[in-house]
């Protein structure tokens, strides 16, 4: 590939590997990614060291030039879409480059071609933030359900997922930290179910508080944190279990203090 340079390969592998990392991939899947890039543009030796806060990548050229690339990640979200987006982009540059050198008239993915795709995947949004904040309405609603609420503790976990929804993205504006973010939205889903339940009556508060909590409960933590393990990585295995666990403990946290502070004021 005569249009790209070993410089621009790594930031580019490495650049992808971040997107996949922040949007709430698994370390070997960003690994893999990382390595389709880099061989996808003819640079087949490389090796990669992924943890949940830090990316290291090291290429090598046929001439023996050795380029190392260190990237910082803050924080993390959950992007779906976008992981599986990217892991279709990097496959098929692999996949058409890999086929040009042996047939001449399957046009290559060029440097530029790629960055441009990389781009639009990272600046496209799939959904209006009123579509989040309905589903954030939805999940507790329907959890509530699950859990043997009746239809008008669906309506007030509904109204009450979409108010939480709506402060918590708020607050993360603050950039307050996962533990502290996590045990205010515990505390407000135990605030609203009990409030509701002092002014409307007749309702099971527990089904409300327990459909709520089910908002931030961090499954694909937990389920990653699986999957690396399985996959070798262990060291990213072990800090997404303890990233798991502190996060339920903030959830614990967050609701058992109110539930406290609710019996002592009520």
């Amino acid at each position: 590939m005569s249009d790209v340079t070993l410089n621009n390969v790594a930031e580019l592998a490495i650049e992808t590997g971040r997107l996949v990392l922040e949007s709430g991939g698994e370390t070997h899947s960003v690994e893999s990614m990382m390595h389709n890039v880099c061989e996808g543009f003819g640079f087949s030796y490389n090796q990669s060291y992924v943890t949940l806060t830090g990316i290291f990548l090291t290429v090598k050229s046929a001439e023996g030039e050795v380029v190392t690339l260190i990237k910082r990640i803050g924080g993390r979200a959950v992007d779906l879409s976008k992981i599986s987006s990217i892991s279709q982009l990097t496959h098929e540059l692999k996949r058409r480059n890999s086929s040009a050198i042996n047939n001449p008239d399957i046009a290559a993915m060029s440097y530029t071609e790629y960055r441009e795709k990389l781009n639009k995947i990272d600046t496209m949004k799939h959904y209006p933030f009123w579509v989040k904040y309905i589903c954030g309405g939805i999940t507790p609603g329907f959890f509530c359900l699950l859990f043997g609420g009746s239809w008008l503790e669906f309506a007030v976990a509904f109204v009450m997922g979409i108010f939480v929804s709506i402060i918590l993205r708020q607050l993360t504006r603050l950039n307050l930290n996962t533990f502290l973010l996590n045990a205010v939205g515990a505390g407000l889903i135990v605030w609203f179910a009990k409030m509701a339940g002092l002014h409307i009556g007749y309702m099971n508060t527990d089904k409300i508080i327990i459909g709520g909590i089910m908002l931030l409960v961090p499954g694909l933590a937990i389920t990653n944190a699986i999957r690396d393990t399985m996959a070798g990585d262990l060291v990213a295995g072990t800090a997404r279990t303890v990233e798991a666990i502190f996060i339920a403990a903030a959830i614990a946290t967050g609701a058992g203090s109110m539930l406290k502070l609710w019996s002592l004021l009520v």
